[in-house]
């Protein structure tokens, strides 16, 4: 969004880089429940590895490093950096903090920190049986007729 207004590529990287290589510590997570380096793309992708391990690290998902990301990217490249990086990260843990199912403080880092990154802790369970309760909902439905593409791709992220 930020680069269709500035039309610099560079800007454009560093917001992919920012809005979505961010999920790269998920890695992080699925590793740790696992007990390994490995990769099972399934496992990976059914994003619930807290179940398994009782910890959510995220490391790079908190609202505190926002600050941070500003203030170097300025110090360093200026402010349309500063901008397109923050802008770029935000967005992202702004948008997973609406839809999944940590509780209200889960994406601060520190407050993750303070619990010791259990999963118990930090995640909102009336939330978890919501989502779940939809999930089977999508399921019994589509049994019965089949749902369109979007309910389905939606079905995915919800």
């Amino acid at each position: 969004m930020f680069w269709a207004k500035s039309r610099d590529p560079w800007t454009m990287v560093l917001s992919l880089v920012f809005g979505a290589l961010v999920d790269l510590d998920h890695f992080i997570d699925y590793w740790y429940s696992e007990g390994r380096v490995c990769f099972d793309l399934h496992t990976f992708l059914r994003t619930r590895y807290w179940q398994k391990s009782g910890r959510i690290f995220i490391f790079f998902h908190a609202f505190e490093y926002l600050p941070l990301v500003f203030l170097v990217w300025q110090a360093l490249k200026g402010r349309k950096w500063a901008v397109a990086a923050t802008a770029a990260m935000s967005s992202h843990v702004l948008a997973d903090h609406l839809v999944n199912e940590l509780r209200p403080m889960g994406y601060f880092i520190l407050y993750r920190l303070a619990h010791g990154f259990r999963s118990d802790e930090l995640i909102d369970w009336r939330r978890v049986r919501e989502i779940e309760a939809k999930h089977l909902e999508s399921k019994e439905l589509a049994q019965k007729r089949p749902l369109p593409w979007y309910a389905r791709l939606a079905a995915l992220f919800v």
